[in-house]
């Protein structure tokens, strides 16, 4: 009877545990968004680019647009779209499996947003970069690594770095019983 019992609390432990697994999936892909990417969202799988009716697929890193009625796959544009701007353009971000299968009602939805303005871009949002650049304060636009070795960013950076220095002008006094309190010292006064 024992050896039954503990048979069953086995294979009832194996039923249940089988059926608890991955229950909660969450995915963030932050790292593997375009740099040209609206800024808020953590996780994308299509952005829709109203301005051509075409879509950009983030996993794969390519984009999808039409052509003789025919959808294509690229990792670039095609040369007739040259004079369009990613950087410029309004993006809609689309978490559904393959949405241009359904494009007329992305159409429909979303094409009033062409030619609006562009929504703040994750290489403008600083979080973005804290992650992208791992604690090296200018990135990968130092000298010698082959971009554009572009100096906005050590502008940035001096911003930073000042608001920083005015963070670390805090300091902690004790009081006369000893409680400790933090206090501006450009604001407080001793007593």
């Amino acid at each position: 009877m024992k050896k039954i019992i503990v048979i069953m609390s086995v294979l009832a432990g194996v039923f249940f545990t089988g059926q608890s697994k991955a229950q909660i999936n969450i995915s963030i892909n932050i790292g593997s968004q375009p740099e040209w990417g609206p800024a808020g969202y953590d996780y994308v799988d299509y952005y829709y680019l109203p301005d051509i009716n075409a879509y950009y697929n983030v996993v794969t890193a390519q984009y999808i647009y039409l052509l003789n009625n025919r959808w294509h796959f690229a990792s670039t544009l095609p040369g007739y779209y040259r004079n369009y701007n990613i950087y410029n353009s309004y993006k809609v971000v689309v978490n559904r499996k393959n949405p241009y299968q359904n494009n007329k009602y992305d159409i429909e939805h979303y094409g009033k947003y062409k030619g609006h303005s562009p929504q703040p871009m994750l290489r403008d949002n600083n979080a973005y970069k804290a992650m992208r650049n791992n604690g090296n304060h200018y990135g990968n636009n130092r000298p010698g690594n082959g971009n554009n070795n572009d100096r906005r960013n050590t502008t940035i950076v001096k911003k930073e770095e000042k608001k920083a220095i005015k963070q670390t002008n805090r300091t902690i006094k004790q009081d006369s019983r000893g409680a400790s309190r933090t206090t501006t010292s450009r604001t407080q006064r001793s007593r």
